[in-house]
């Protein structure tokens, strides 16, 4: 029996032993879209976008990203958090010098106040009177929405606050 190359084609087999069926026309998008997706991986991005608020990160571009102002050493700085990442990562990526270890919530070494806005800090160490009182961890935080304006704090401010609410 004679074969041509689309019969070739057709016997490879996708990961998971799933057959691929389709037309040439389906492989030329497919090219065309793993072009793409390979050519997103390869560029180097400031993490932000002019015209919309997408944002590439490990080569994966995700939308809903929103702006936080970040009051750090007597500077000013904005980035853009994408769902799904946390303040410090971000703002590491952006070249701010930021004080961390653990990134899990525990060590208190990325703290911060919280000075407008809200975030999320599910997985951080700190009490309930501590974050009502507007501290968080970087490592944990991610915004819920626009207008969140953080202002890092000292270790020990954090610790006399985490250790006094104890009481």
């Amino acid at each position: 029996v004679a074969r041509d190359w689309w019969d070739d084609v057709r016997l490879r087999r996708a990961p998971r032993s799933r057959e691929f069926t389709g037309t040439p026309d389906d492989i030329t998008m497919l090219t065309a879209r793993t072009s793409t997706f390979v050519c997103a991986k390869s560029l180097t991005t400031t993490r932000k976008s002019a015209k919309s608020k997408s944002v590439v990160r490990a080569g994966v571009v995700r939308v809903n990203a929103v702006k936080v102002e970040i009051r750090h050493e007597g500077e000013t700085h904005v980035v853009e958090v994408a769902d799904g990442d946390n303040i410090l990562d971000v703002a590491l990526d952006a070249g701010i010098d930021l004080r961390y270890d653990c990134k899990m919530g525990v060590c208190m070494m990325c703290p911060a106040k919280v000075v407008s806005g809200s975030v999320d800090q599910a997985g951080a160490m700190l009490s309930d009177d501590v974050t009502e009182k507007g501290y968080a961890l970087l490592c944990c935080a991610t915004p819920e929405g626009e207008g969140v304006v953080i202002q890092t704090v000292s270790e020990d401010e954090l610790l006399e606050e985490q250790l006094c609410s104890s009481n």
